[in-house]
């Protein structure tokens, strides 16, 4: 459970969340407008993502990631150019699944970190400040994990995870820069002071300099570069 105070967003753990059954049924999707998918399934990509490189990870939770992705990455175009495709829809529950599997399973890393005080600090959109970080956070980590990234990228049928997440969203028509959904300039230098305090566990040490750096991209709308 993710909870925002005074600017601060916190994660709060309890098996009172754990629900006691979940419906995956694509006719209740169908209603649900293509840019919401579409933002919600880059959303859950994320969690696979991190996934793959969390300190906990397992074969099984790594398999899951990638079949995960690539139902994804399969279903959302599909769903973006026809809302009622059924297949689509049917594609995208599946991959939502092993996604929401993967992070129940294993802890979060940069990205998660990243998207919790951007969202907490300027009240952004969830699902989209995810899709825009995403494939930023990918490349910081990509050298580190490249394990990681030869299962994304495999999963999103290209030669490089991070470019491949980034045009993915482009693909999908979804923002590309933070500060199309509300960011302002002069909060990139607070943002990354804040994202290195009581960083999560991830595969690259998180330097102050290099998460600016990381950030101003984002908000320019920059194709991600590896630093």
């Amino acid at each position: 459970l993710g909870e925002t105070t005074n600017g601060i967003k916190t994660t709060q753990h309890s098996q009172d969340l754990v629900p006691d059954a979940v419906i995956y049924d694509v006719d209740l999707t169908v209603s649900l407008p293509p840019h919401v998918s579409a933002a919600s399934g880059l959303n859950a990509i994320a969690h696979a993502v991190e996934a793959l490189y969390a300190p906990d990870a397992n074969p099984l939770t790594s398999l899951m990631a990638e079949d995960g992705t690539a139902a994804l990455a399969r279903a959302l175009p599909r769903i973006v150019a026809a809302p009622a495709d059924a297949g689509a829809r049917r594609d995208a529950l599946y991959g939502a699944w092993l996604c929401g599997v993967c992070l129940g399973a294993v802890g979060m890393s940069l990205h998660h970190k990243l998207c919790h005080v951007l969202g907490g600090m300027f009240n952004l959109p969830h699902a989209e400040t995810h899709a825009i970080v995403l494939p930023h956070a990918a490349a910081y980590n990509a050298a580190a994990a490249p394990e990681a990234m030869t299962r994304i990228a495999r999963a999103l049928r290209t030669d490089d995870a991070p470019q491949g997440l980034f045009d993915l969203a482009q693909r999908l028509a979804l923002p590309r820069r933070l500060a199309d959904i509300g960011m302002p300039e002069d909060g990139i230098a607070r943002a990354a002071e804040m994202a290195v305090r009581s960083p999560y566990a991830n595969p690259r040490p998180v330097e102050r300099v290099a998460i600016q750096d990381l950030i101003a991209a984002a908000w320019r709308g920059d194709a991600p570069a590896r630093h």
